[in-house]
């Protein structure tokens, strides 16, 4: 039997191509074909998993995605016992200290949320950058058209990944059965997922939970104007309303119950989120009013009475000019560890403790704390007083 060029290839340059195919359904596709590549994959199984899972996610994301991994595994409704252990082990020396490899599950989990996190990015710039703009004109603010909406420096993309895939992670850890509240054990170790952020990664959850509030609420308004135009039995709101209590969606507190409506769709994950968002017509009713269950201890709730933890509560942020210094003088670059200038501006007479506040809403709406410094100047908040 011939040999095949690609087959005789050394097991470093077949580790190579298989770590480049860009898919874990290419890799597969390689090992059924070529016994020579699975048996190297074999032997190098976690790490070419780990490779390709985490290609598309930014660098400085392998911790957060070493969490979500490990939560993506626990159960669609893990109990309270299940997050303490899970809530424990993300605090031991073992669990960070270890070698960032992911197990073929928690592989699938990650590469599967990676497009749909791509997604969600492109369609947050989209809908966030309008409002940059028209802030911008009506402060009167010279700008800069072409830099405003240029694609998204490498700072900016890793920011909003990161506060997505914590998001996505928060779903996998704290998502309750349908009308379940939250026990106090459970809203306490929700917050102590929230505590181990520093206030600015804290806000950017905030800036994506009201992004996403903003979309569903334009789902939710389409919804009930088709409900109401429409005259027989067949709509969604008609065939489920023992399931989904109509009278909650027209009646006085409506517009309070849809709120509550919409944490539960959070809880069900961004790739939900996204197929809501998507759909049309009475595939759109029938996942609203389908899940229109009250979920009133979520995402919302537990950043609403979030408080930083260990913290001077009068302590700031330098801020000078729209920079800020390291403690020694020295000006700080763009990075996505490092706290965003937008943050900064937004911020700079508040103490860490008062981000994520509720009616800081409008100000979240416009994603400065994700925009690097050349947007935002070219934008003009950051010459506003």
């Amino acid at each position: 039997m011939t040999t095949s060029l690609i087959d005789s290839l050394s097991p470093e340059l077949q580790t190579e191509i298989m770590r480049n195919l860009g898919a874990l359904a290419s890799l597969h596709s390689l090992i059924r074909a070529s016994p020579r590549f699975l048996q190297v994959f074999r032997s190098r199984k976690q790490y070419l998993l780990t490779q390709i899972a985490s290609q598309d996610y930014h660098p400085s994301l392998a911790d957060d995605l070493r969490k979500l991994g490990r939560a993506s595994q626990i159960g669609q409704y893990p109990t309270t016992e299940q997050l303490g252990d899970c809530h424990y082990a993300f605090q031991t020396d073992e669990f960070w200290d270890s070698p960032f490899v992911l197990s073929p599950l928690e592989a699938a989990a990650i590469h599967r949320l990676s497009p749909t996190i791509a997604w969600f990015i492109d369609d947050y710039k989209t809908h966030t950058l309008t409002f940059l703009e028209n802030l911008a004109d009506r402060q009167g603010f010279s700008q800069n058209s072409e830099v405003l909406y240029s694609d998204l420096s490498d700072v900016e993309y890793g920011r909003m990944q990161r506060a997505f895939v914590r998001i996505e992670t928060f779903k996998y850890l704290f998502h309750t059965r349908p009308e379940t509240s939250f026990s106090p054990v459970r809203t306490s170790l929700a917050k102590g997922f929230l505590e181990t952020y520093s206030p600015d990664e804290v806000e950017e959850i905030a800036c994506i939970r009201d992004y996403i509030v903003r979309r569903l609420w334009g789902v939710f308004e389409d919804v009930e104007d088709d409900a109401l135009l429409e005259e027989t039995l067949d709509h969604p709101i008609q065939q489920l309303g023992a399931l989904c209590r109509p009278h909650r969606w027209f009646s006085e507190n409506g517009k309070h119950y849809y709120l509550k409506y919409m944490e539960y769709i959070m809880s069900c994950g961004l790739p939900f989120v996204k197929e809501v968002i998507l759909s049309s017509g009475f595939q759109r009713a029938f996942l609203v009013i389908s899940n229109s269950f009250v979920q009133d201890h979520y995402l919302s709730k537990v950043i609403r009475h979030w408080r930083t933890y260990g913290m001077d509560p009068n302590e700031k942020p330098d801020y000078y000019d729209g920079l800020y210094d390291d403690g020694e003088g020295e000006y700080v670059g763009e990075a996505v560890d490092n706290i965003s200038q937008g943050l900064l501006w937004a911020n700079r007479l508040r103490i860490p403790a008062d981000y994520a506040r509720p009616q800081l809403k409008g100000l979240r709406d416009w994603g400065y704390v994700f925009w690097s410094r050349e947007r935002l100047q070219a934008s003009g908040v950051l010459d506003k007083e």
